[in-house]
């Protein structure tokens, strides 16, 4: 049943990632259509985390109270309304209300399925099962793009939007018939649980490995929101690509980037397999990685725009960071394992404020470019991979999960 469940919340990422993106790949048309900037377009960008920052963080932590059967509905369910009025989009505010209002019902979503994927699946197994729920969004990338490209050319943004409120209808109607088992069993099992003080979480926030791991997370989330957002504009404005041609590339990156990430997460779950230590497994494998994915990024400019070897880049920077949504999680759960949808929830609460700020950044260093667009987003990839960098080294250097203990305060739920 819990692989039944998991290919469910691999499904939830699918369609949630899709829709988060397919506002890039109808950059074109709407910047045209709504008379937009860059910097107006980084605000559309990051309208999407400015309630998402909020549920997300509120979502996670009642997950672990009401059951993430409830959570994951939710989102769903929400996707679904928010799609299906994409016809009220007929300015510029309307279209970041429409983002505001997708991002606060994808809230719950990641928080809530991590939570619930480290409650079912064993630790020898959890690396390569989240791996499998965050590959979704992955997949998305590789099988959408081509098609929400298509979809838009023939029918328009709108109609594209709303196609993918149907299948976010259809994944929650499945969600309804095989889980209703799994609600009675989470309603049964529900406890009355009593609230942690800050002085139980403190020392577990100032831990390293907590904010050294939130750090990490967000600079991947920095990349990924690039990627989602401005990748589409600079492959079609920089290096000259016709959009079915750009959103081919972005299919061929996400193929490398998912095979990097599962081969990497089966190559820790079997350190971890054989050493039971979270800081070889997990840490070294997710600083390393990122490491190499920095330098990746930090090519770029220097391929003067060369479209094989910047395909090549692209493709190693999104496997070997990408890892880091995989590892970060098991990380952040290790520090307190019975409250992993309160864990979840302070991970993606950075990863969430990153994705707010980060298109706002990068759409100020375009616009400060001017005509020049190639320099603004060689500025904007430059740090990227600075974060990159800087955030594995101090990673590697001071992130050990091994050495912290479970106190009765950590067993206690929020």
């Amino acid at each position: 049943m819990r692989w039944i469940s998991l290919i469910l919340l691999f499904l939830t990422v699918f369609i949630t990632y899709a829709d988060k993106v397919v506002i890039g790949f109808a950059a074109e048309p709407l910047m045209k259509e709504f008379s937009i900037d860059s910097a107006q377009w980084g605000l559309v960008g990051s309208s999407f985390s400015i309630l998402l920052i909020v549920t997300s963080f509120i979502g996670g932590t009642l997950s672990d109270r009401v059951g993430t059967y409830k959570m994951i509905f939710f989102v769903l369910a929400g996707v679904t309304i928010v799609q299906f009025s994409s016809f009220a989009i007929v300015s510029l505010p309307m279209l970041i209300l429409y983002r505001v209002l997708l991002g606060a019902v994808e809230g719950p979503g990641v928080p809530a399925g991590m939570s619930h994927i480290s409650r079912v699946f064993p630790t020898e197994l959890r690396g390569r099962a989240i791996s499998i729920f965050v590959a979704g969004g992955t997949i998305s990338g590789i099988i959408s793009a081509p098609i929400l490209v298509n979809l838009i050319e023939k029918f328009g943004w709108r109609w594209t939007f709303v196609s993918l409120g149907f299948v976010s209808l259809i994944i929650v109607v499945f969600w309804v018939l095989i889980n209703r088992n799994e609600k009675k069993k989470q309603k049964f099992n529900t406890t009355p649980i009593k609230k942690i003080k800050w002085s139980d979480i403190s020392p577990v926030l100032r831990n390293p490995a907590c904010f050294l791991t939130i750090a990490i997370s967000a600079a991947t989330y920095w990349l990924g929101t690039w990627l989602a957002l401005w990748s589409p504009v600079y492959l079609t404005k920089v290096l000259k690509l016709a959009p079915m041609k750009m959103a081919y590339v972005i299919m061929g990156t996400g193929i490398v980037g998912l095979v990097l990430v599962l081969l990497i997460s089966a190559i820790s779950d079997r350190i971890f397999k054989k050493t039971q230590s979270y800081r070889k497994a997990r840490v070294w494998i997710a600083g390393i990685s990122t490491i190499i994915g920095g330098l990746a990024l930090a090519l770029i400019p220097l391929l003067d725009n060369s479209f094989l070897w910047v395909f090549i880049a692209l493709g190693v920077a999104k496997g070997t960071t990408y890892i880091n949504v995989s590892m970060a999680v098991q990380v952040m759960i290790k520090l307190m394992p019975d409250r992993a949808g309160f864990m979840s929830s302070i991970l993606h609460l950075g990863n969430n404020i990153t994705s707010l700020i980060s298109p706002i950044i990068t759409g100020i260093l375009v616009q400060a470019a001017g005509v020049n667009l190639a320099l603004g987003f060689n500025y904007s990839i430059y740090v990227m991979a600075g974060l990159c960098l800087i955030t594995a080294m101090l990673y590697l250097l001071f992130v050990k999960p091994d050495n912290v203990t479970t106190t009765p305060s950590n067993r206690m739920a929020m």
